[in-house]
């Protein structure tokens, strides 16, 4: 998040700098600072971005800006906002004015409800060094673990509770790597507590702390979870490309084209059509507290033979 609010500020800079982006200027200095008048940056209290924050946002946002400048809005952690931004809807198509400038911020761009992502402009950045680059390598392994459950799950699908334990499996995994999150936080937590600080100002940071972890474990968990419907979708694919006769070499799995064909003759694809809808309606609304064990254990035992 830090490097995508500076990539904001510095645009933002950009729009009002008479000199097209100096880096040099008042308004830029300040601009850069995050203490302009006519920039407004929304940074959620909690683990979600509220109404009521929402609300005083979009009000922010209606008075006049100063010297007839681009009024600026920036909204970190956009991935949070989850049904609050269902007020910001009509802002978005009808700004206060024509100098309303506004800038949604995300790590994960899956998590922002259709309604508003269809209102936005989309740029993509991948940052060396992001709080999720140490994971890549476990994600790696973990991606190779699932393809292997899965692939076992279409070869057996007799197998029920081998199917139950796809769920199983994932959960641990969530737990593994956000137990690590929860024990960095007690670190930082008991560093604070023995700074010598005053007990006011140590309550503060530590409660400030915590929401930042906790929206780390949010984008975490869904970041996994995401993967795994990704991969889900890619086997749901090849069973449905292979059924309409798709050659070996057009699967995502191409490995897997004999045990399709073998395991899934006669089958009716609209049953597996219908999981897809499922996968794609979970991973819209991940972000807002669904229960992603449910979604997980329908998408496989749809795979199964009762």
């Amino acid at each position: 998040m830090k490097y995508l609010l500076e990539i904001a500020l510095q645009f933002a800079a950009n729009i009002n700098c008479q000199k097209n982006g100096c880096m040099e200027c008042r308004v830029c200095i300040n601009t850069l600072k995050a203490k302009y008048p006519n920039l407004r940056i929304l940074d959620p209290a909690g683990s979600s971005i509220l109404m009521e924050e929402i609300q005083e946002f979009i009000y922010s946002m209606s008075v006049s800006s100063i010297n007839n400048e681009f009024k600026i809005a920036i909204i970190k952690e956009a991935d949070l906002g989850g049904s609050a931004f269902n007020l910001l809807l009509k802002t978005l198509e009808e700004p206060p004015d024509e100098k309303c400038v506004f800038i949604l911020l995300a790590e994960d761009i899956n998590s922002i409800i259709p309604t508003i992502k269809s209102r936005c402009q989309t740029y993509n950045w991948i940052f060396k060094g992001s709080a999720f680059e140490n994971y890549d390598k476990r994600f790696q392994d973990f991606k190779i673990e699932l393809e292997g459950w899965l692939t076992g799950i279409m070869s057996d699908r007799k197998n029920i509770s081998g199917a139950l334990n796809f769920t199983g499996n994932v959960g641990i995994f969530v737990k593994e790597i956000c137990g690590e999150a929860v024990k960095r936080q007690k670190k930082e937590s008991e560093k604070i507590k023995k700074s010598g600080l005053d007990d006011d100002e140590i309550k503060r940071i530590v409660k400030k702390l915590d929401e930042k972890h906790k929206r780390e474990i949010k984008k975490i968990t869904n970041l996994i979870i995401m993967h795994v419907f990704d991969i889900m979708t890619a086997c749901l694919e090849d069973i449905i490309a292979a059924a309409a006769g798709s050659r070996q070499e057009a699967l995502h799995y191409p490995e897997n084209y004999n045990i399709i064909n073998e395991s899934f003759k006669s089958e009716n694809i609209n049953k597996y059509t219908g999981l897809l809808r499922v996968i794609r309606e979970n991973g819209i609304y991940l972000n807002q507290g669904i229960n992603y064990e449910i979604a997980l254990d329908r998408i496989v035992l749809g795979l199964v033979q009762h």
